[in-house]
Order: C-alpha cells, then sequence, then structure tokens
C-alpha cells in the first residue's frame, strides 16, 4: 500500500494560532524561515527517494519561486493551499474563488504545470463550506484534501466518509475528496499521521495506526508544515494549551518523519491517482 505524503507550505505566522497577531499588511517585514524549512525537507526526501505533495500558499509561491521550481525539478508535486492562508468559513463563495484562482495562477506559472488539488487553511472545509467543491470542480481541480472525518473545535465534518470519495460529479468532471486519516474506535473517529498530531503523538502509535489504516486497504495521509521542523523560529506567547498544540515536540519532529518514511511506502497525490487501481474506480 503506498501511503501520501504531503507538506502544506506556509511561513511560522501563517497558522490560524497566531495569525492574528500578524495583519497580512505586515507578513512582507516578518522574518522568512520557509525557504530554509522546505530545503532541509526537499533534502529528507531525496535521501529517502520519495515524492510528495505541496500545497503552497499563493503568497509563498510569489515571494519565493525558486522553491516552486526546486519541488518541481525534483520530481514533486505543487497543489494549492490557497492564496492568503484565510479560512474557506471566513470567506464568502466569491472571495474564496478569488483567492483560489490568484494561487492557481501564480504556482501554474512558475511551474509550469497544471494545478490539481487544494488543501483549504485549517482543514476548513466542514458542512457550511462544501458549496466550495463546485468552484474548485469549475476551476478544473481534480482533488481536495481539506475533510477531516472528526469533531474539532475549528474544523471536521465527524460523519463524512474516511476513504476517498467523489465529492462532486459534473458530467465526466470529478473532484476527489482525500479526507484526513482516522481510526474508527467504537462510533468515534481519531485523527492520526500530521500536525500537532504527528508531534504529540508516540511513534510507535503513529505506526500502528498507519499500518492499521493499510489494512482497511486505505491510504494514509501524513501532513506537516515547514514551521514544524523549526526549532530556531520565534516563539510566542499563546496561552498554556495553545502553546502546547502549536510547539510541543517540535525537536523530535524530522527524525519521526524521517522513521514513518522508511518504514513505510510514500508517493503524492498526483501519482497516487495515477495508479490504476485507484484510477479504475474514481475515473
Amino acid at each position: 500500500m503506498k501511503n501520501i505524503l504531503s507538506i502544506d507550505v506556509e511561513e511560522w505566522f501563517h497558522p490560524e494560532a497566531v495569525q492574528h497577531l500578524f495583519p497580512s499588511d505586515s507578513w512582507d517585514e516578518r522574518e522568512s524561515r520557509v525557504e530554509e524549512n522546505v530545503d532541509k525537507l526537499l533534502a529528507l526526501f531525496d535521501s529517502q527517494n520519495v515524492k510528495a505533495t505541496f500545497f503552497v500558499l499563493g503568497w509563498t509561491a510569489r515571494k519565493f519561486p525558486r522553491l516552486i521550481k526546486k519541488m518541481t525539478a525534483a520530481g514533486h508535486e505543487v497543489a494549492t493551499h490557497g492564496n492568503s492562508h484565510r479560512m474557506v468559513t471566513k470567506m464568502t463563495p466569491a472571495e474564496f474563488r478569488e483567492d483560489l484562482i490568484e494561487s492557481i495562477s501564480i504556482i501554474q506559472e512558475i511551474s509550469g504545470e497544471k494545478v490539481l488539488g487544494f488543501r483549504a487553511p485549517t482543514f476548513s472545509i466542514v458542512k457550511g463550506t462544501q458549496w466550495a467543491w463546485e468552484i474548485m470542480l469549475d476551476l478544473g481541480l481534480e482533488y481536495d484534501s481539506s475533510v477531516y472525518p472528526i469533531w474539532h473545535d475549528r474544523y471536521g465534518i465527524p460523519d463524512a466518509p474516511r476513504h476517498p470519495y467523489i465529492a462532486l460529479e459534473k458530467g465526466s468532471r470529478k473532484l476527489i475528496e482525500f479526507p484526513m486519516p482516522t481510526l474508527k474506535i467504537g462510533s468515534k473517529n481519531f485523527p492520526f499521521g500530521g500536525g500537532g498530531y504527528l508531534r504529540i503523538f508516540p511513534l510507535s502509535f503513529t505506526k500502528y495506526a498507519v499500518k492499521k489504516f493499510n489494512g482497511e486497504d486505505l491510504p494514509a495521509i501524513v501532513y506537516a508544515h515547514p514551521w514544524e521542523f523549526d526549532t530556531e523560529q520565534p516563539r510566542l506567547k499563546l496561552g498554556t494549551i495553545q502553546t502546547w498544540r502549536h510547539y510541543y515536540n517540535i525537536s523530535r519532529n524530522l527524525r519521526k518523519l524521517e522513521t514513518l518514511l522508511s518504514r513505510f511506502e510514500w508517493t503524492s497525490f498526483k501519482d497516487f491517482m495515477n495508479q490504476d487501481n485507484f484510477s479504475q474506480n474514481f475515473r
């Protein structure tokens, strides 16, 4: 079973937990750390001979086109994380369309390749924003990976399917949703494999969860952000719980990811979708 490796490319001041401290008109003035951190990940992926999908903000692509060119040259997929890291829940359909068009345009211009997929900031495709799927399909996207089948204070669709499914279909065009991985325990879904869940949970649990998920014939999706490997980033006062969520285990995270890459098989969303056994079911 091939699993899917993904990185949400954003700066240390972009996450929802800290973004209120940094208005977008101040971003250009902030210390940038994304290039150095992405370069570390590219070196790791090259050493492990794995390909990944990089969901890149349009803002980041415009500021650091070299990163997009390096990802593409190394055979990785470049998809979109939106343009300005705004949660879909905080945009109107018109605002979302404009944001998405801008990000797709700049990424395609730099990479020279079609953008196929999207991941919403903070997994903000929820029951009230599923209208965004129609916009994605209209703009030529082929997949989304923004749904978490859990309850969370910021996101989640608890009763969403736990497996890839067709979110929307128009004629011959389909938008496939790749929900984030969860373990089914009783009637509840428990998240694993990315972001804070990757950092906070023991590595032994994550390895167990990936293996069990694969046992259901499902690809685990691991995701992370470049700042989650950066021990030198500015530390912000966020309150006890938010600080723990945001910074816990950053110093050990790269080693955790390296172990997972060596233990399981990994690929990008694009290459996963091109596998015969997947395309026969969804094309």
